[in-house]
C-alpha cells in the first residue's frame, strides 16, 4: 500500500522524520547492531544471532562484518562490486550491481538474491519512505524504556509484518528494531539493538571495497526465496 493512502499517524510521521533528518545529514555512519531471530529458522546456525559491525558512507558505500566463528560473513559494496564473503570457509560472492544510495542497494539485492542488508531501510537517505513504503497504519505507541533510555516507540503494520522501532528522545536516535513476521508459521520476531552510533567520524575507505583472500573460492549467489 502507497504510504499516502496509509493509516499513519501525524505523530508517527513526525517521529520517522527527525530521525531522517538526523541520519541523512551524516554522511559516515557507524554502528553495532546486537540481533536475535526467535524461533530461530534453522537456515543461518550461529547467523540467526550476534553481533554486527556496519559502516556507510554516503551516497552508497556499504559494509557489515558479523562475527559467527566458522560462519563468518562479510558484505562490502563500493559503489560498483557488491561481494559477500565467508572468509572462514574461503568462498565468496561477487557481483556487478548498480545502485547509487542505500536503498538502491538493498532493492537491487532483494531482487537479485532475495535478502536485504541488514537494516538498510533505517540507514537510507529517506528512512520514512523505506519504513513506510507498504504500512497500512503507523502509530506512536507511547513511551518506553530500552535499557537505560527513555524512548519512544514508534509501530507499523504491513501485510504479513507488524514493526516497532525505539527512537531515544534525547539524542533522536534508533536503538531497538522489531520485525515480526506474521505471515511465516510461528511468527519469529527479528529483535535488533542498537547500539554505539557514530555520525560523521572517520571510516576506512578500504573496507567497502574489501574481497576475498586469494584462497577463496568464488561461488554462484542463488537466490535465497
Amino acid at each position: 500500500m502507497n504510504s499516502t493512502l496509509a493509516e499513519i499517524e501525524p505523530a508517527a510521521r513526525a517521529l520517522a522524520a527527525s530521525v531522517t533528518s538526523k541520519l541523512a545529514a551524516a554522511q559516515t555512519i557507524k554502528l553495532t547492531a546486537q540481533h536475535k531471530l526467535d524461533p530461530a529458522l534453522g537456515v543461518g546456525g550461529r547467523l540467526d544471532a550476534g553481533p554486527l559491525e556496519i559502516t556507510v558512507k554516503r551516497p552508497n558505500r556499504f559494509y557489515v562484518i558479523q562475527e559467527a566463528d566458522d560462519q563468518t560473513r562479510e558484505l562490502a559494496f563500493d559503489g560498483k562490486v557488491f561481494c559477500l564473503m565467508h572468509p572462514n570457509q574461503k568462498h565468496h560472492a561477487m557481483e556487478n550491481v548498480r545502485a547509487d544510495s542505500i536503498e538502491a542497494l538493498a532493492d537491487r539485492i532483494d531482487e537479485k538474491f532475495g535478502f536485504r542488508p541488514p537494516v538498510a531501510e533505517l540507514l537510507s537517505a529517506d528512512l520514512s519512505k523505506q519504513l513506510f513504503l507498504h504500512v497500512t497504519s503507523a502509530t506512536v505507541a507511547g513511551t518506553e524504556w530500552v535499557g537505560w533510555t527513555r524512548c519512544e516507540r514508534l509501530h507499523f503494520e504491513q501485510d504479513g509484518m507488524t514493526g516497532d522501532l525505539w527512537v531515544g528522545k534525547k539524542d533522536g536516535l534508533p536503538l531497538r528494531y522489531r520485525l515480526t513476521f506474521t505471515g511465516v508459521a510461528g511468527q519469529p520476531t527479528w529483535d535488533i539493538r542498537l547500539k554505539k552510533w557514530e555520525l560523521n567520524t572517520p571510516v576506512d575507505d578500504s573496507l567497502f571495497s574489501k574481497r576475498p583472500a586469494a584462497d577463496s573460492h568464488k561461488v554462484q549467489m542463488l537466490k535465497s526465496r
